[in-house]
């Protein structure tokens, strides 16, 4: 009888362990970074766009666009990329929630990049829930009401390289400076 209920316990332990997260899976997301490539990069880039992914005639051209454009793109050497497909706020706050436990390092900056509907449901989720994400690493956001593709440009990317080096030097400058000069 013991020997039934420690394997129950065990197997509920097991179990317990076990993800559940729809965003455990590539299928649900327009790009994801990999284990493949490590924290060479120096920011992630969450990249929510376009409609709903139960419009399944725009699903194709994100993919295209995110992959070809913002992932491998624009972003390649700047940020690893996670687009999650999201058709809710439930769905955004889900994928959220397993990036930050499965990708996220503390001091790894992160920038919020938001197109059409669901570009809305992710400032949303950033007005709610500002201060939790300033101290999570988040650097800057960008997002506009239009669902087009393209809405991500090249000065788009210099901001982010550039706030990404303000933070880098201003870390580095706290880092170095003298005691004496150190506010206290």
């Amino acid at each position: 009888m013991k020997t039934t209920s420690i394997l129950a316990a065990l197997a509920g332990a097991f179990l317990a362990g076990c993800s559940s997260s729809p965003y455990d899976y590539s299928e649900n997301w327009l790009f994801r970074e990999d284990a493949t490539r490590p924290f060479a990069v120096p920011s992630d880039l969450i990249y929510v766009q376009g409609v709903p992914y139960t419009n399944v005639n725009a699903i194709a051209k994100m993919v295209s666009y995110t992959k070809n454009e913002v992932g491998n793109g624009r972003f390649g050497g700047l940020s690893r990329v996670f687009a999650p497909l999201i058709a809710s706020s439930d769905d955004l706050e889900l994928a959220l929630e397993w990036y930050f436990s499965h990708q996220h390092d503390g001091d790894r900056p992160f920038v919020f990049i938001g197109e059409g509907p669901c570009g809305a449901l992710l400032k949303e989720y950033e007005e709610q829930n500002a201060e939790d994400l300033r101290d999570k690493g988040l650097l800057m956001s960008f997002y506009t009401e239009s669902s087009h593709t393209g809405f991500v440009t090249d000065k788009t990317v210099r901001e982010v390289r550039r706030a990404i080096i303000r933070r880098r030097y201003r870390e580095q400058w706290d880092r170095d400076m003298p005691a004496d000069m150190q506010d206290k």
